[in-house]
């Protein structure tokens, strides 16, 4: 059984008892020890504190744990040999733990691979300076010449990446990584700073979690993504999980693209152009308790982008963003795209800029809003002939609806209108022949409630506010 650093009942051996009299790398006495702790069905070889030189080192058996004193404590310097420190294909319950490593001279890669492996990991590890990648979790095994074994239930935990130098440039991959169908990886507690690449990646791998997960750029805006998850394979049931995870000086702070159905927990996402980006077109993104603040920057005059955009459906619970400098909070639209998936703008959601929730009938074609928050911005609409829009139970602070052409358009169920510039319409718009009906609605210092909408009951309007409530 594996718990803590060592195997229980499995040999625990020091590197240095392998190292032999000249040898001024541990590359030797590390493959020596592994091929021993295999033939002794696994076990847990020690490096002690230090700075020690060493190549890639090829974890040949399973039920081997490799164990540092601690981060900063344990400091691997990687040769100038190409390769990773530390790789595996196809073993169970391999574990690196409690080291760093200083990849700044070793060309190509770096960190640590695992092809095909199960139930398998790192924790507190720190991995600096790599090439073109970190930590990486694919079922192709690494110079098996495109084979592949299934990678299932990998882990890691408290581990950090930061100065990755290349991205997409003769392989280069993001400092974390679950590629190529590695299914169910988890990423628990680890950081990237200042990495080339997207920060974290699920790409073809189905049940990717990032949990209290950390990216921050603190060199200017970096042009890639925090988070990114996509996947172009038909798995019926590609999901990947954020929950608790923060970015930071991006991009794109969250991204998802092709199949992937992701769901977005207790988020941050700051400094960035887009918090969230989706392009997704049909599969659903789900997010609950997330704060955008001060996104958006260079999208100031942009109406088919936004802090938070979507080319497909999406569900939205308790999402705030903050300090916007975006013209618009939400967007949605998909290019040539659309679906008639509806896309939920629901409880507790509260945006600063507008919300613009169709263009030419892109993206999703139909939008509710049930009991979001708007300050200071309005929910905009063009040319939105094939898209529905439901507004219930909402309220509008210095806020309206401004829109030219939908099919249909309802605003109803205690929505509530206040605003402090008595020479505002609250509903305004264009060539929309009475699509747009409003019912059971309070409206509070406005000079008119509307100049194109069908007045249905429960309409109250009052010259006078009474602020928000």
């Amino acid at each position: 059984m594996f718990w803590g650093s060592v195997a229980f009942g499995l040999p625990v051996v020091s590197v240095l008892t392998y190292k032999k009299p000249g040898e001024t790398e541990l590359t030797p006495a590390a493959n020596r020890a592994i091929a021993d702790l295999k033939k002794r069905g696994g076990g847990t070889l020690k490096y002690p504190a230090g700075r020690f030189v060493q190549g890639p080192v090829e974890i040949t058996g399973s039920l081997i744990s490799i164990q540092g004193a601690g981060i900063g404590r344990t400091v691997i310097i990687r040769n100038t040999q190409r390769g990773y420190a530390f790789w595996a294909n196809q073993k169970k319950r391999v574990f690196i733990r409690d080291l760093s490593i200083d990849c700044d001279k070793s060309p190509i890669e770096g960190g640590i691979y695992f092809g095909g492996c199960t139930d398998s990991g790192a924790d507190r590890v720190a991995i600096s300076n790599a090439d073109a990648s970190t930590f990486v979790v694919e079922n192709e095994l690494l110079n098996g010449g495109g084979q592949k074994a299934v990678s299932d239930r990998n882990v890691f935990r408290n581990c950090r990446a930061s100065g990755q130098k290349r991205y997409h440039d003769v392989g280069g991959k993001s400092p974390f990584i679950a590629g190529g169908y590695a299914r169910n990886t988890r990423f628990e507690y680890c950081t990237v700073t200042d990495c080339v690449g997207d920060a974290f990646d699920s790409d073809n791998a189905p049940g990717s979690v990032f949990s209290y997960c950390v990216a921050r750029n603190t060199r200017g805006t970096s042009p890639y993504a925090g988070f990114w998850s996509e996947g172009e394979q038909t798995d019926s049931d590609h999901r990947a999980t954020w929950n608790h995870c923060k970015v930071s000086g991006y991009r794109v702070g969250f991204g998802v693209s092709e199949r992937v159905k992701a769901t977005i927990l207790n988020g941050e996402a700051e400094n960035c152009v887009n918090a969230i980006k989706g392009l997704h077109y049909q599969y659903r993104i789900r997010v609950t308790n997330f704060t955008a603040r001060n996104c958006g920057k260079g999208l100031e005059a942009t109406d088919t982008d936004g802090a938070l955009t979507f080319s497909g459906p999406v569900t939205l619970t308790n999402v705030k963003t903050v300090n916007t400098v975006a013209r618009n909070s939400f967007s949605n639209y998909g290019g040539k795209a659309s679906t008639n998936e509806e896309t939920i703008i629901g409880p507790g959601c509260e945006f600063d800029k507008d919300a613009y929730i169709s263009y030419e009938n892109s993206g999703s074609r139909r939008i509710t809003v049930n009991g979001a928050t708007f300050r200071g911005g309005n929910i905009r609409y063009y040319n939105g002939q094939l898209t529905e829009l439901l507004v219930k139970n909402s309220q509008f602070i210095n806020s309206g609806i401004v829109g030219a052409r939908i099919k249909q358009s309802r605003i109803t169920d205690g929505s509530r209108f206040v605003t402090t510039d008595s020479t505002k319409t609250a509903i305004q718009l264009n060539l929309d022949s009475y699509n747009t009906t409003v019912e059971n609605t309070t409206f509070e210092g406005y000079n008119k409630v509307s100049n194109n909408a069908r007045l249905g009951t429960g309409v109250r309007q009052t010259n006078r506010r009474q602020g928000p409530r």
